[in-house]
């Protein structure tokens, strides 16, 4: 049992950690398909910077069970979360692309999620500092139909 018991306890530590790592990539994936699906199909015309803020606040809002989920400063800490990470690298509402007319543009909209997953435990072979998870998703609507 002494030689064992040992190795039984790492392969569960690892186990645990490994499904914490999956749980938070799950969550921080839906997060973003969400948020981009938000910003692309909102009603209003919106630009850049109220695409970032609606899609970090669609991200805070739904990744706040992933392990790594920092909330922000008050009122709204939820809201403002400082990790994970979203970024809106393209907002783009056009009415040239393909199958988009003047009364009915297309809205592409893409969002990136990162976030830093620290481990339970120190393991040999494995960054210390933990592993960055990133997720993007775009999202592509055709408005006004």
């Amino acid at each position: 049992m002494a030689l064992i018991l040992p190795f039984l306890l790492a392969f569960a530590g690892g186990a645990t950690d490994l499904a914490r790592a999956y749980q938070a990539w799950l969550t921080i994936e839906s997060a973003a398909r969400n948020a981009a699906e938000f910003v692309a199909t909102s009603e209003t015309d919106v630009d850049a910077a109220t695409a970032l803020t609606d899609a970090r606040r669609v991200v805070c809002l739904e990744s706040q069970p992933a392990p790594g989920f920092t909330p922000g400063s008050p009122p709204n800490a939820i809201e403002n979360c400082v990790a994970p990470t979203v970024t809106v690298p393209s907002f783009v509402i056009s009415s040239t692309q393909t199958g988009a007319t003047p009364a009915n543009p297309i809205a592409t909209a893409h969002v990136r999620v990162t976030l830093q997953f620290n481990t339970l435990f120190p393991y040999p072979f494995v960054p210390h500092d933990g592993w960055t998870l990133t997720s993007d998703a775009t999202y592509a609507v055709v408005r006004g139909r």
